[in-house]
């Protein structure tokens, strides 16, 4: 457990630093984000036992940094269409891989890219606040899982879905779901009295139901990929951080998460 908190709250203090710089090193986010989205396919990889170097997995490497890189625009669509247009050819013509197996890297390497992009998005959403955007994006989804972890260790006794991941239980969602509310109001009470040069009026209420429901959505989607880990036989997809596992056991929720966390911003201005 010591582990797992020391890597949590180094990996936290890392982010809350990179995002809020982002002024001084604005293409650091996007190559951070671009390098998370291809160690995660690399998991991907690993775990299906497909981790020889090939047309698929060169490709999707190449396909899942571009669009951190370039964002939407003709680039990233020449290289979507061809992208597609490979996995398909293989998909059809090659018996080496099971189908299924081409289906769900496809299907993973889209939403990752697309998904964790939204962190680059949502800094560009207020050139003052975008840092604190994306810093509440990401804590939505870490919070939740720390919650959800912590509260389910000590009182959990009703498992969520034991056929899919014995250890969740309802308490750890409960749970989850209050720590990721509370951390919310802390984060806009610390940065409205301690970072920004000016107050806001931060509506707290909007706030608090981005967190509920974000939380919500981060146990759907940590469910999702502890599906995947159970088809696969594994236990965590990478053992790259201390206590948490691979890249994708940490960043599993947010590729849920921040993009329901940027249209959220999009639709009901919290500030």
């Amino acid at each position: 457990m010591s582990l797992r908190i020391i890597s949590g709250v180094t990996g936290a203090v890392f982010a809350a630093t990179v995002l809020l710089l982002n002024k001084e090193f604005l293409f650091l986010i996007n190559f951070l984000v671009a390098l998370i989205a291809l160690v995660s396919m690399v998991e991907i990889f690993n775990a299906l036992g497909m981790a020889k170097l090939n047309y698929i997995t060169v490709s999707t490497v190449i396909f899942v940094t571009i669009l951190p890189i370039t964002g939407y625009g003709i680039i990233w669509e020449t290289f979507l269409y061809f992208y597609t247009i490979l996995i398909l050819g293989i998909a059809i013509f090659n018996s080496q891989f099971k189908m299924q197996n081409i289906a769900l890297v496809y299907m993973l390497a889209v939403i990752i890219t697309v998904s964790l992009n939204k962190i680059i998005e949502i800094r560009f959403l207020d050139e003052k606040l975008g840092g604190f955007y994306a810093l509440l994006a990401l804590g939505t989804a870490w919070t939740s899982d720390t919650g959800a972890y912590f509260c389910g260790k000590f009182w959990g006794q009703k498992k969520l879905c034991p056929e899919i991941s014995p250890k969740k239980t309802i308490e750890g969602v409960i749970g989850g779901v209050f720590v990721c509310a509370l951390s919310l109001i802390l984060m806009g009470f610390i940065f409205n009295d301690l970072v920004f040069y000016n107050k806001y009026n931060i509506n707290y209420i909007l706030l608090v139901f981005m967190g509920i429901t974000g939380s919500l959505i981060s146990a759907l989607g940590d469910l999702c990929f502890s599906a995947i880990k159970r088809s696969c036989h594994i236990k965590d997809f990478g053992n790259v951080i201390p206590g948490h596992g691979g890249i994708l056991d940490r960043f599993d929720s947010a590729i849920f998460v921040v993009p329901y966390v940027y249209l959220f911003l999009k639709m009901f201005p919290i500030i």
